[in-house]
Formats: structure tokens, C-alpha cells, sequence
């Protein structure tokens, strides 16, 4: 019988030797119960060469939970501009992680590490693309994945994120325009009598 969705002894990042400084340790929900552990580099990008052989050795255990994650809920790939505007160069979500690895390899996506990021489900305003009128969007929860590629330089390594990403998720966005109904404040109750 299955404990967990992602083995605990999987889930657990491996111990780097000594204590990373541009490196992050990061905990990514799964559920209610279950998640699992990176390393992430730091904001300024600069890695120490361990650190550097840290990512790159985990990269094959991160691959195999985003594979397993894939498989259950499907993933989009995806094509991000300078504008930080994400443009789906995949559309149809994939249950394979092996087409988003062809996807990335037809375009010349060499990468050393991954990088995960939890986005939580959240609502937000918007428009009614057939109406224009103003409605509500629902995001499902998923998972980010930005693939990163490690270049070196005089004090060690400098991480950069490629410019395509992997969504995993289960189910597409909801827009839903909402009616407006009628606020009716406690006086106009009293009132009304």
C-alpha cells in the first residue's frame, strides 16, 4: 500500500556539506500532508562551485517529482517575453513529462538545475473575454517550473532561469461573471418594517 504521493525519503532534498550561503532550502506543498524539499539559488544568482553541483545532482530526483506530478495532473509549457507576459507555447496540457523534455530540447533548452515554485489558488477581477463585462477568475493551485542553466565565472557560478516554464496544474482557469446583487445594510431592514 501507498503512504505518500511523493515517498518521504524522496521528498527530502539532499544535505549539502557544510552550510550553503547563496542557496535556499525551500518546502513545496503537495497537499494538506505532503510536500517536498529544493534548493533554491538566492536573488543575486551567484553560486559557490558545491552549490553549483548540489543543484545539478538533485536535478534527476526534482525531474522525477515534476514527472510523477505531470503524470497525475498534466502541465503546459510555456514561453515567457521580457515583459514577464507568459504566452502558452503549449496549450493542451501534457500527462507526459517525457513531451515537455522533446519540447525543450527541439528548442535548444539546455538546463542544469530546476527550480519550483508552489502558486497557491487564488481569485481575482477580470474581464469576460465574450461579454467585456467585468467578472471573477478562479486559478487553480499549481506548480511552477523554471529550468536553469548554470554558468561559470570567476568566483564560482551564475544562475540564470531559461525563458520557458512548465505549469503544472489540475483543471484550467474559471471566468465566471457574477451578477450584482443588492446590498441591504441592517437600517433599511429596520426601517422597511
Amino acid at each position: 500500500m501507498l503512504d505518500s504521493f511523493i515517498p518521504v525519503a524522496f521528498a527530502v532534498a539532499p544535505n549539502p556539506l557544510g552550510l550553503p550561503s547563496n542557496l535556499k532550502l525551500t518546502t513545496i506543498p503537495i497537499d494538506a500532508y505532503t510536500c517536498f524539499e529544493l534548493w533554491m539559488p538566492t536573488a543575486n544568482g551567484t553560486l559557490l562551485p558545491e552549490e553549483a553541483m548540489l543543484l545539478r545532482g538533485d536535478r534527476a530526483r526534482l525531474e522525477d517529482i515534476c514527472a510523477k506530478l505531470t503524470d497525475f495532473m498534466g502541465a503546459t509549457l510555456a514561453s515567457s517575453t521580457a515583459s514577464n507576459h507568459t504566452e502558452p507555447s503549449v496549450q493542451t496540457p501534457t500527462h507526459n513529462w517525457g513531451a515537455i523534455r522533446r519540447k525543450l530540447y527541439e528548442a535548444g533548452a539546455d538546463f542544469d538545475a530546476i527550480g519550483v515554485t508552489y502558486l497557491p489558488q487564488v481569485i481575482y477581477p477580470s474581464l469576460d473575454q465574450e461579454s467585456g463585462l467585468p467578472a471573477w477568475t478562479l486559478q487553480q493551485s499549481g506548480w511552477s517550473i523554471s529550468f536553469l542553466t548554470l554558468h561559470p565565472i570567476a568566483t564560482g557560478f551564475r544562475s540564470d532561469a531559461l525563458p520557458l516554464t512548465a505549469t503544472i496544474a489540475f483543471g484550467q482557469s474559471i471566468t465566471k461573471r457574477l451578477q450584482a446583487v443588492p446590498v441591504v445594510t441592517s437600517q433599511t431592514c429596520l426601517h422597511g418594517r
